[in-house]
């Protein structure tokens, strides 16, 4: 989850595309197991999601995350022990003996993703001034919390003062934040 690459993809759609992923590994695992088919090709299929995917993403957020530069350290752990268990699932995954077991594995990771999806994205759009449940984290919204770089002109215009003020108060001692304004003219 780079925020370099967050213009060119939102962080809903980043997530929406991950749990939509794992929900399809996971589904043909669940349906080889459940009608006695042959179980090695939907699970080989699913542990190299899991394995090239899932938990490369996991350890990118992380990085994301390293440092400290969020005031939210309570938040920052829940984040970290939700990947945990994520890596926990998928161990158990690749360890299951028996059919009901990869099957029930399966659906154990796709719920704690999908949680963890809707917690994170709850996270960044309470940190990011978005109150309503309605709204969705927007592109802009991860750079805001943990960018060094901000874009002003990415900014919703009737928020974008008391978000780079709020991200001012959040700032500790010797941290650094670049404003960017004018970069889709050319100018900055």
């Amino acid at each position: 989850m780079s925020t370099r690459a967050l213009p060119r993809t939102s962080l809903r759609d980043e997530h929406s595309v991950l749990l939509w992923q794992t929900c399809a590994c996971a589904d043909d695992v669940a349906d080889a197991a459940g009608a006695g088919k042959r179980l090695t090709p939907a699970y080989d299929a699913t542990l190299a999601f899991l394995h090239y995917r899932l938990l490369p993403y996991l350890a990118e957020e992380e990085r994301e995350l390293a440092g400290g530069r969020l005031r939210d350290n309570h938040m920052t752990r829940l984040v970290l022990a939700d990947h945990s268990r994520l890596r926990s699932d998928a161990d158990n995954i690749e360890r299951s003996r028996s059919r009901e077991l990869v099957r029930l594995t399966t659906v154990t990771l796709v719920d704690r993703l999908d949680h963890h999806v809707r917690r994170e994205a709850t996270w960044i759009r309470e940190a990011a001034g978005m109150n309503s449940a309605g709204d969705c984290p927007r592109d802009w919204a991860l750079p805001l919390v943990i960018g060094d770089t901000i874009d002003l002109d990415a900014l919703p215009p009737a928020h974008r003062d008391s978000l780079v003020l709020q991200r001012l108060r959040w700032m500790r001692p010797g941290d650094t934040l670049h404003l960017e304004a004018g970069s889709r003219s050319g100018g900055r």
